[in-house]
Order: C-alpha cells, then sequence, then structure tokens
C-alpha cells in the first residue's frame, strides 16, 4: 500500500473512523481510570490505614502487570490486537464492578481489595502492549504521529487530570462505591466502541512457537545497548523514585499534611495538567538533536523533583512540585517512545513494547512495598527525599554509560533484523 509522506494535522487522525471509535472509547475508559486511581488509595486508606495496607493494594494491581508482560507481548504479535483489547477491557471492568458492589454493601475488605487489584493488573499487561500496536493497523504512516499525540494528550486530560479531581469529589460528595461504578461503565463504552470498529486486521500467522518468539524479542532488546542499558536505569530510577510515590504520595497528603479527599485529587489533577503541557510542548518542538541526551536529562529533573515534594510546606507547593515531577516524566516519555516506535519493525512492536514495560517497571512492585516499610520506619517525607535523589542520580547516571547514547551519532535504522 502506499503511503503518503504529507504532513498531517494534529486533529486529522480523529477523521478516520476506526481510529475516531477507538480514541473516543480510550478517553472514556481512561477518565475512568483516573477516577478509579483516586477512590482505589482513598478506600484503602479508610479499609487499613496502615501504610502497608495500601502498599499491598497498589502492589498486588502492579505485580501481575510486570509477570505477564513477556507473554502480553507475545499475544498481541500472534493475535488480533482488537480482541486482547476487547477481553481485557472486559475483565477490568468486572473486577472494578465486583469492588463497587461489595463497597456499596459495606462488604469490601483489604484481602479482597488485593484479589481484585491483581486481576485488574493482570488484564492491564495485554491490554498495554494491544493499544500500542493496533494504531497502526488503522491510520497510515503520516497520520501515525498526530494519532499518538492525541492519546497521551487524552490520556493526561482525563486520566491525570480530570479523572483524579472528580474522583476525589465524587469520594467526599456521594462515597467511593460510585466512583468504582463509574469506573465500570466506562469500561463499558470502551468494549462497545471496540465491538464496532470495522477493522478485523490481525498478524500474519505465526511459524514459530510462542517460546521462540518470546526469545526473538529478548534477543532483541539484549543485542541493542541502547535500548537494553536505558531500560535498566529505568528500572533503578522507578524503583527508588516513582513508584514509591505511588504509596507514599496519598500517605503525604492526607497523613503528614492532613489535607482532604478533594485536595488529594487537586493535588494528582495538577500532575494531569502538567503532563498535558508537556505534551504539547514536545508535540510543538519535536525531537531535539541530543535526544537521548535530553530525555535522560528530563527524567533526572523528575526524580529531583520528587525529592523536593519532602520539603514542601502545604498542598500548594505539593501540587506545583507533582507537576513538576510529572512533566519532566512525562516529556522523557514522550521522546522515549516515539524514537522506539520509529526504530522497531512493527511486527516485533508488541513484544519489544513489553519488554521495555518489564524491564523498566520490573522493580515496580518492590518500590511499592518499599515505600511502605519506608515510611513506617524513617518517615514519609525521609522517604520522599531519599528515593527522589537516589532516582535524579541513576538517570543522570545512565548518561555516561556505553552505548547509551549511539542512536545520536548514527541513528539505527528500522531493520526486521532481530540479530
Amino acid at each position: 500500500m502506499h503511503v503518503s509522506e504529507t504532513k498531517s494535522g494534529t486533529f486529522d487522525a480523529l477523521k478516520v473512523r476506526d481510529f475516531s471509535l477507538l480514541w473516543s472509547g480510550q478517553t472514556v475508559s481512561s477518565m475512568g481510570d483516573g477516577i478509579f486511581t483516586i477512590a482505589l488509595a482513598l478506600v484503602t486508606l479508610d479499609v487499613d490505614r496502615h501504610p502497608s495496607g495500601i502498599a499491598l493494594v497498589f502492589a498486588a494491581r502492579a505485580i501481575p502487570s510486570v509477570a505477564l508482560a513477556l507473554v502480553g507481548g507475545v499475544v498481541v504479535d500472534r493475535v488480533s490486537r482488537r480482541l486482547v483489547m476487547l477481553t481485557s477491557d472486559s475483565i477490568r471492568g468486572a473486577a472494578v464492578g465486583v469492588m463497587a458492589l461489595l463497597l456499596a454493601r459495606g462488604q469490601l475488605r483489604l484481602w479482597e481489595l488485593i484479589v481484585m487489584a491483581a486481576i485488574f493488573g493482570a488484564a492491564d499487561s495485554f491490554f498495554g502492549p494491544a493499544s500500542t500496536t493496533i494504531v497502526p493497523e488503522l491510520l497510515t504512516a503520516d497520520q501515525l504521529v498526530a494519532g499518538n499525540a492525541l492519546s497521551q494528550m487524552s490520556n493526561q486530560l482525563t486520566q491525570g487530570l480530570l479523572g483524579p479531581a472528580i474522583g476525589g469529589f465524587i469520594v467526599a460528595a456521594i462515597g467511593a462505591a460510585w466512583s468504582f461504578g463509574l469506573d465500570a461503565m466506562s469500561f463499558l463504552v470502551s468494549a462497545l466502541c471496540l465491538v464496532a470498529l470495522r477493522s478485523r486486521s490481525r498478524p500474519a500467522r505465526s511459524t514459530t512457537s510462542p517460546v521462540t518468539d518470546a526469545r526473538e524479542g529478548l534477543r532483541y532488546v539484549w543485542t541493542r545497548p541502547y535500548l537494553l542499558y536505558a531500560v535498566m536505569g529505568a528500572a533503578l530510577a522507578n524503583v527508588f523514585g516513582m513508584a514509591p510515590l505511588t504509596v507514599l504520595l496519598p500517605l503525604f497528603v492526607r497523613e503528614t499534611l492532613h489535607a482532604s479527599a478533594l485536595e488529594l485529587g487537586l493535588v494528582y489533577a495538577a500532575g494531569g495538567a502538567s503532563g498535558v503541557l508537556a505534551s504539547l510542548i514536545v508535540a510543538r518542538l519535536g525531537s531535539p538533536r541530543r535526544q537521548i541526551t535530553v530525555l535522560w536529562c528530563s527524567y533526572a529533573l523528575s526524580g529531583g523533583a520528587i525529592a523536593a515534594i519532602a520539603l514542601a510546606p502545604n498542598v500548594l507547593v505539593t501540587g506545583f512540585l507533582v507537576a513538576a515531577e510529572v512533566g519532566f516524566m512525562l516529556y522523557g516519555d514522550v521522546l522515549f517512545f516515539a524514537w522506539m516506535q520509529r526504530i522497531v519493525p512493527h511486527e516485533f512492536l508488541g513484544r519489544v513494547s513489553s519488554l521495555v514495560f518489564l524491564f523498566a517497571w520490573s522493580l515496580g512492585p518492590l518500590g511499592i512495598l518499599a515505600g511502605g516499610l519506608a515510611a513506617t520506619t524513617i518517615g514519609v517525607r525521609h522517604s520522599i527525599l531519599i528515593g527522589g535523589l537516589v532516582s535524579g542520580a541513576v538517570c543522570l547516571g545512565v548518561l555516561f554509560v556505553p552505548g547509551v547514547r549511539d542512536p545520536e551519532r548514527e541513528p539505527p535504522t528500522n531493520s526486521p533484523d532481530v540479530a
């Protein structure tokens, strides 16, 4: 098929019926996830006020998505991406719906939260690589940049900005059960949009075993230092800085600053607003000449912002620093994933994207559990300060590892080899 090389406008991708349906369904689902995230933290604190309780729930959500990441990538490269997403939406919607019913009846206990969070995380491990690889099936090459930009901006606007603010308001006004119920309905909307897609494309039939496919994906990443060392650095930065903040931020706002549920939602919303702005900035400026250097410096600044949160005297300053942390992190993420989508062949993109997630976030559950333990032993402020400083130092250190900046000197080509 001939692909036009003309530049596409930011919103031109929405003129494509199937992509518009996909984007609309995911926007609604992302809004529900933003509501769910804030509600899950608040409900867990109500069910079990110990830091270990919220750490266990968030770890239960993260562990399956990490453990099944490679499996998800293999499946996505072998079967219909649309079917994988539809199945994932159905499972996650059902899990959240059960939580809503139990909470409404006053019967939700910590172990049930842990189980439902684990089911949610397992379904997430298949949805991520499927959503990354289905977009090229719906759009032409000249529309991909606009399509990815729309998806990123939508996710930040809903899950990062509006969702947490609305979630905090709903929990404060009418209760957390409604928050879970709205998220369950958002998955239903997403599933209906996926059913309405006319595209039924699927990957070419594989002639090798799933184990061989997995090995090919591993070899691709292992033999490319600019991917391997980058994701190893991201794993360390995540385990010390970003993952513990999942637990430490709600503890800091609610228990240290003694702020309300609504204020916690607004703190999360500040990060979402910053993420939208960062997406707009990188879309406007494009890729810098020293792309790898800039993205890791951006990640390092994100770690510095995490450390500064520990010194925040009130919710207003906390919101500003969370905005800085998210903004720098998202700027780096957009540069990294846009570069990865450019150099990785489409037939391996599912496996490679799942492996990047696996390597970069494999220590995330450990970081979440460590955050809860550290909050109990040395306090929330000290835990945030130390984690942020270590995370920032790791990100700067990655730049000095041999091979990481090679693509800046000689950009790799998008070749189909996996050797």
